[in-house]
């Protein structure tokens, strides 16, 4: 009797754990799925500023700040997409103090393709090329070159979901007629992909 109880209480645990089993998907991506992430930020507010006044006086302003990242991407074949990343940054900024004064704005686009690989046990590598423009209200302009490549490893939190942390090498480089700013060194982050169609691509679930 002491056993049949056991059983019982034991019963809905061991259910549950074969539930939680059945939604632990492969990491393998199948052919056909769509690949969709990015994050949409921006920022309005007051400043209040005598430290970078030309004459130490204090001026106080207003500043708007919006930020769109997108990575999307297409698997062309089991485990391997290819897809666009696109960057695109504005900034506008307005001397409240001084109404003669016009607002100050940057803009910064960068666009360019990727191309990501998959192992079946959650580990990826991708790579990707970006080029763009970064332009000023006072009339400045250059041109943006960006490069990347990197390892990461996708936690699939259920079926279509996943957390990305990824260490990658990032090469930058701004020009301007004969000038350059460069830069080059390790980036770490962490990104939140969808998969869509994962499902209908067959995604091999473990223990099958």
């Amino acid at each position: 009797m002491k056993q049949i109880i056991l059983a019982l209480l034991l019963l809905p645990a061991f259910a549950f754990a074969q539930e939680n089993e059945s939604f632990m998907f492969r990491a393998k991506v199948k052919h056909g799925s769509i690949l969709v992430g990015g994050n949409l930020s921006g920022f309005a507010y007051k400043t209040t500023d005598n430290l970078n006044s030309p004459t130490g006086t204090k001026e106080e302003g207003r500043r708007i700040q919006a930020n769109l990242q997108a990575k999307n991407g297409y698997f062309i074949m089991n485990d391997l997409a290819i897809g666009l990343n696109i960057n695109l940054y504005h900034e506008s900024t307005k001397i409240t103090t001084d109404p003669e004064q016009e607002p100050f704005r940057e803009t910064y686009l960068l666009g360019g393709p990727f191309v990501r690989y998959y192992l079946l046990n959650g580990v990826f590598g991708e790579a990707g090329v970006s080029i763009g423009k970064h332009n000023f209200s006072d009339g400045f302009q250059s041109n943006l070159l960006e490069g990347s490549a990197g390892v990461g490893y996708a936690f699939f939190f259920n079926e279509k979901f996943s957390i990305e942390p990824m260490l990658s090498f990032r090469y930058f480089r701004q020009t301007k007629d004969d000038k350059a700013y460069t830069s080059f060194g390790p980036m770490v982050g962490v990104g939140f992909q969808a998969y869509l169609l994962r499902k209908r691509a067959h995604v091999i679930k473990i223990g099958l």
